[in-house]
């Protein structure tokens, strides 16, 4: 796919400020991070820098203060570079002495400005071992404090959590086989696809590929990790041809299909997807055929985190597959995480990158055989067939879209993208979209900041045209993971259906998950919980019945150990009709008013209001009211 830089936008905007004279004039701070896995190419020098710079917009002056140290051969050179974006070069600006620090100061042309205000400049030292340029930086707009300032607010609608099954480890998805309405089917992380009865909360395993996972537990035994089992899906033909997909974090066992290691360096680990059989789908007792396993895929993971994992059938009857951005920090090489430097992202990062499958959503069927593996098939109409970028991508510019789902009503695909250090998102993706990761985290742009943790900046720079913004975002003061949930097409909650709900992982990794939804205008609302102040729990995922009724998944430790997962249904409380919270006259006068003609009070959920909806609602008339 071409990379066309919009600079348009960035030029208009910075000239306007500055012709705007001294009545607009302000001063603009810069950070300038320089290591070596900046330049062009890389470097593994172990020299760095830091360096702050200013821009004062009344006279177009340019100062600056830059110190560095450790580099491997004495200093020849060095500039400030432009106009160029990270992973490409420029000639020279401004020439600065030697020697650490370097302080000084110029005016600029109305062009220079424009370069600077969009991030296309940057220093480069040279020395005598990297004539080219032994470390750089790029100079970029100052961290944003506070990217969403107020809160997200309480909604109208309360809801209550209803417990139906206890004793997972860590459920993070829940799904119904397409025939069968009376289960859930869910994943959970430690290797178990639980079958749960929803009449009563009885749980069998279904499937169990505890023994194909990479150990569990990145920092040691009982400790946190985004690997394991994350995600099924059911065939749409599952009655007649039984086949349903897993996709699995599994050790390096076999060459990888798609990878973005550099030569001779391992991954941490494999995404597997695979295709299982049950032998008679309309048998309640028939369970997986665990010797029926056909791989489809294998993918390279360069870290353990980012793995994303959901997968779905669309209403095409194509599989999606979710895959993060191959883990680290930042989406980038060179940053020291859990003790080693970041590989397997390149300058650019994988989420940009259509050449290869990370950071994307990918949609293939799997009875096919045209793919190069011969495995499954690529759709022709897939945006990157015959062109420019891998055939599989459906959509790009992710970070981690750990779950993601289609609105049954309408097709629609919605994603939860966890963000990096700032702004957590919610995306309705269409197919060739790019999704903006890593130039932009939610609707702001991205610094990826050297070897140094990345932030976001309200300043636009210049990034590749056509980003796709959220429809919904909030930052960190609010929550550090988003979990992608379902649009409500179920009959219990009348004042919820058509609205997408999701959650929060936990605020500060400390079981304070939080449950959410989208409002009028896409505005985020928190549910008001009936009899519990907060949910308690690290929210994992989401599940969505045959009806339409949403569960969700949790435990009390937000890891993969242990049997605190519990998987708990949102409804309301009984008797309650227009989500309230209070058992009232409204309730009664919606009740009356479908009696016998519509299921708009049908609280035994039989499909009609009658007699035994109107007993429900006086024997908890008054509850939960002033």
């Amino acid at each position: 796919m071409p990379r066309v830089l919009n600079l348009s936008s960035a030029m208009v905007i910075a000239l306007a400020v500055v012709s705007g004279g001294a009545a607009m004039a302000q001063v603009v701070p810069f950070t300038i991070v320089l290591d070596g896995a900046q330049e062009v190419p890389p470097n593994d020098s172990p020299g760095s820098g830091v360096g702050t710079a200013t821009l004062d917009l009344g006279n177009n002056l340019f100062s600056w203060n830059i110190t560095f140290s450790g580099l491997v051969a004495p200093e020849v050179a060095a500039h400030f570079h432009g106009p160029a974006v990270m992973c490409q070069a420029a000639g020279v600006q401004i020439g600065l002495p030697f020697g650490s620090p370097k302080v000084g100061s110029q005016i600029l042309t109305a062009t220079q400005v424009a370069q600077v205000l969009s991030g296309q400049w940057y220093v480069n030292i040279h020395s005598s071992a990297f004539p080219g340029g032994e470390i750089r930086g790029q100079v970029m707009p100052a961290a944003l404090d506070d990217p969403i300032p107020g809160g997200i607010a309480t909604g109208s609608i309360h809801v209550k959590l209803q417990p139906v099954a206890s004793g997972l480890t860590a459920p993070n998805w829940g799904t119904t086989a397409p025939g069968d309405a009376s289960r859930l089917f869910v994943v959970d992380q430690d290797g178990k696809l639980w079958a749960i009865r929803l009449s009563d909360g009885a749980k069998r395993v279904f499937l169990d590929v505890s023994g194909l996972l990479v150990p569990l537990g990145a920092f040691g035994p009982g400790t946190f990790d985004e690997r394991g089992f994350l995600g099924v899906a059911f065939h749409p033909n599952y009655q007649s041809n039984g086949l349903l997909y897993t996709y699995t974090s599994q050790p390096l066992s076999g060459p990888a299909d798609f990878s973005t290691m550099p030569i001779g360096q391992n991954a941490n680990h494999q995404a597997v997807i695979t295709e299982w059989h049950v032998p008679d789908p309309g048998d309640p007792d028939s369970v997986v055929d665990p010797g029926s396993a056909r791989v489809l895929l294998r993918i390279d993971e360069p870290q353990f985190n980012h793995n994303a994992g959901c997968l779905n059938f669309g209403p095409d009857g194509l599989l999606y597959i979710a895959l993060g951005d191959g883990g680290g920090a930042d989406d980038k090489d060179g940053q020291n995480f859990i003790g080693q430097p970041i590989i397997g992202h390149g300058c650019i990062g994988n989420g940009a990158d259509n050449t290869n499958v990370l950071g994307d959503i990918l949609r293939i069927d799997p009875l096919g055989n045209n793919s190069t593996n011969g495995q499954y098939g690529i759709p022709a109409d897939n945006p990157f067939v015959n062109g420019p970028g891998v055939d599989e991508i459906y959509a790009m510019g992710f970070r981690n879209p750990f779950r993601f789902s289609f609105d049954s009503a309408t097709g629609d695909l919605y994603v939860g993208d966890v963000g990096q250090n700032d702004i957590e998102e919610i995306n309705v993706v269409v197919k060739g979209g790019h999704y903006g990761w890593n130039h932009k985290e939610g609707s702001f742009f991205f610094v990826p900041n050297g070897k140094l943790a990345g932030y976001v900046t309200d300043r636009p720079l210049s990034v590749p045209g056509g980003l796709i913004d959220p429809i919904a975002q909030y930052d960190h003061d609010e929550g550090i993971s988003v979990i992608g949930g379902f649009v409500y097409r179920g009959n219990r909650i009348a004042p919820l259906r058509g609205r997408y709900v999701f959650g929060e992982f936990a605020v500060q990794f400390d079981n304070d998950g939080r449950l959410f939804h989208l409002g009028d205008g896409n505005q985020i609302l928190e549910f008001p919980l009936v009899d519990q102040a907060v949910v308690g729990l690290s929210i994992l995922g989401f599940g969505q019945d045959g009806k339409g009724e949403l569960y969700l998944m949790a435990n009390s430790t937000g890891i993969p150990f242990g049997n605190t997962g519990v998987v708990l249904r949102i409804t309301l409380r009984a008797g309650d009709l227009d989500g309230d919270g209070c058992v009232g006259q409204s309730d009664l006068g919606i009740l009356l008013a479908a009696f016998n003609s519509t299921s708009g009070g049908d609280l035994d959920e039989d499909g009609d209001t009658d007699q035994s909806d109107l007993g429900i609602l006086l024997a908890n008339f008054g509850a939960g009211c002033p």
